[in-house]
């Protein structure tokens, strides 16, 4: 039951946030991407600065895939995992995958300058552009490395 209540709550809030700042994302295209849902639950509570903390579960998402790519072009030379990975990708590549860690980076220097501004406005957009960047472009390239990644563990 109190599962229920708290994505109730979670709603409710997301409506209020959604109405106050702007944001023109749903919350179920926010959770799609970042599984916010499953983050309020795991957390057990809804933030009284919402925006705060879907903006935090967003970078949390991009930042975990980034430190995959960083491993990617610069391979720990200690993980035979790693080494073995970077190893499938020509240098062309590499800078696709350096343009995507330079994207991911931006939001979140985006991110980290809204934390100390508490520039609504710009947290709004912010958020929009998560969303957008994901589905224009981020995903679409991360599917093809980790498709080349499994192809090449097949071998």
């Amino acid at each position: 039951m109190m599962n229920k209540e708290l994505l109730k709550e979670l709603e409710d809030k997301f409506q209020i946030m959604q109405r106050d700042l702007g944001i023109k994302s749903s919350l179920e295209e926010l959770d799609e991407i970042f599984f916010i849902k499953d983050h309020i639950l795991k957390e057990g509570f809804v933030s009284n600065n919402l925006s705060r903390q879907i903006c935090s579960r967003i970078v949390e998402t991009y930042m975990s895939w980034t430190n995959y790519l960083h491993s990617l072009v610069v391979p720990n030379p200690q993980n035979i995992l790693n080494i073995s990975e970077a190893k499938l990708f020509d240098s062309e590549e590499k800078k696709i995958i350096n343009d995507l860690m330079k994207k991911t980076m931006k939001l979140n220097s985006r991110n980290n300058l809204i934390c100390l501004t508490k520039d609504k406005k710009e947290e709004s957009e912010f958020i929009d552009d998560a969303i957008r960047e994901w589905r224009e472009n981020f995903n679409r390239k991360l599917i093809q490395i980790i498709n080349k990644i499994k192809e090449g563990w097949e071998k």
